[in-house]
């Protein structure tokens, strides 16, 4: 119909894709004939950009001298064959129990590019590849050693990791990230693509909570079961198309000491005034005193 104008979007992404392969300059129109229409491109576009179009009439340069006129009617614009292929998402869990001496758990979840809901449109479904994984241990490590120790190790190690894999290129929105990765040349080139267009987050964490010596049952104020010891580490590692890296790591230590014993009073004048019935004696003969201090504390913390 010479009243439609009628092409496809990947035409336009094909012609800057030949004209970069080209070497062609950046600053000066690029065009090519492709069939009976005339397409060219300027700069770099990028079609995953767009916010606006602009329809425009140009006069061809055939050696006509004379002004032409013409009056352009444009009254619907129609997007068609959209991508709407299928995917899938998937979660998978299991727990471990190790008898007494702890738990582990390991988890996974994933979801392909377009995975959505049913009420989604196809531009809110999901554009990258996902892929998480998640391990997490918790423990007494002093089950670990001779019970004559009678020493409390609880530990809790744990590592997280997503991965992102984007559908486009994302430093060239209209370009898919495969399509991208099979135009590189050389191995180096594609590892170099690979490294900057995956996001990618790994926490890794160690934590030892109130690690102490049981006591006998005879708690003194020296006793070495009134101390606790802990220690936590936390490593980030991050990179995104944006991050080049973000490698953060958290440590802390703790030192604790309690101490807690039952009270023993002294009342030194209960027997004296036992047979005083007046109330004006209650004051005096309920006096009393603890010898030893009941509970102590401290705690300090680095990090």
């Amino acid at each position: 119909d010479s009243n439609s104008l009628d092409f496809s979007l990947r035409q336009l992404i094909d012609l800057k894709l030949r004209r970069n392969a080209s070497g062609a300059s950046l600053g000066t129109i690029y065009r090519e004939r492709i069939g009976n229409k005339t397409f060219s491109v300027f700069g770099n576009p990028n079609l995953g950009e767009v916010r606006g179009v602009l329809m425009g009439i140009e006069n061809a340069l055939d050696g006509n001298t004379f002004d032409l006129n013409a009056e352009v009617w444009i009254n619907e614009l129609r997007l068609s064959q959209l991508d709407e292929r299928g995917s899938y998402a998937a979660l998978g869990r299991v727990d471990i129990q190790l008898a007494d001496l702890g738990t582990v758990s390991v988890s996974a979840n994933t979801y392909t590019q377009g995975f959505g809901t049913i009420e989604q449109r196809v531009n809110e479904r999901a554009r990258d590849n996902l892929f998480q994984f998640d391990a997490a241990a918790t423990i007494d490590a002093g089950k670990l050693v001779p019970k004559q120790a009678k020493i409390s190790i609880p530990v809790y190690a744990s590592i997280n990791t997503t991965i992102r894999k984007p559908e486009y290129d994302p430093y060239d929105k209209d370009v898919k990230y495969k399509e991208k990765l099979d135009k590189a040349g050389s191995q180096q080139k594609k590892d170099s693509i690979k490294s900057t267009a995956l996001d990618q987050t790994t926490i890794k964490t160690l934590n030892f909570t109130n690690i102490r010596v049981q006591g006998n049952g005879k708690q003194k104020i020296w006793s070495l079961s009134n101390f606790d010891v802990s220690y936590s580490y936390t490593n980030l590692t991050q990179s995104s198309p944006i991050v080049l890296k973000n490698d953060v790591t958290k440590q802390r230590g703790g030192l604790g000491y309690t101490y807690n014993a039952q009270s023993k009073y002294i009342e030194p004048f209960k027997k004296i005034l036992q047979k005083r019935k007046s109330n004006w004696y209650n004051l005096v003969r309920d006096f009393n005193f603890n010898p030893q201090p009941s509970l102590l504390s401290f705690r300090a913390d680095v990090n």
